[in-house]
């Protein structure tokens, strides 16, 4: 299935950014564990409303995270078209790039004492690059740019107490 920019979304872009740095338990099971109950919700909405998948298929988990995932092979195969073509996707600073790096940093990301998304790899960064965000390894150079792009789309950065210094 060809993924053209038409046929995307800024939610399907979120989701692909999330599955993009997700743990894969399966092959073609599409899931998020976290420990922000927003996300999970988000992923639920997702599914349902973009994806068409019933919410008796979505499977929620209860532990120390909160987890929710669901069994497709049509969508785990969309997603990862999106995630293998993200350097000709995401070319350009707009609602589905921010969308996509988003879901890649309220998976993976963390704001300790440095912003950074984990597992960042050779395409990810080249990607990053190209929408004007500077990396080094996991961490994120220019945080105010950063912000800048994913302001509005992320649910971590909605909660992060980032002090206007780090920026």
């Amino acid at each position: 299935m060809d993924m053209t920019a038409k046929k995307l979304t800024p939610n399907i872009c979120y989701m692909a950014g999330l599955f993009s740095k997700a743990q894969k338990r399966e092959k073609n099971y599409v899931s998020v564990s976290t420990t922000m109950p927003e996300l999970q919700q988000k992923f639920v909405e997702i599914a349902v409303k973009d994806f068409g998948i019933l919410p008796t298929r979505i499977i929620l988990g209860r532990d120390s995270q909160s987890s929710a995932g669901f069994y497709h092979s049509r969508v785990a195969k969309q997603l990862q078209d999106i995630v293998n073509r993200e350097t000709y996707v995401f070319k350009t600073a707009n609602e589905l790039s921010s969308s996509y790096v988003a879901g890649m940093f309220d998976i993976s990301g963390h704001y300790r004492s440095a912003v950074e998304i984990r597992h960042i790899n050779p395409k990810d960064a080249f990607m990053l690059e190209g929408l004007g965000v500077h990396t080094r390894g996991d961490r994120i150079m220019n945080i105010s740019r950063f912000i800048e792009l994913i302001a509005g789309r992320s649910i971590m950065l909605r909660h992060a107490k980032i002090s206007e210094a780090a920026r």
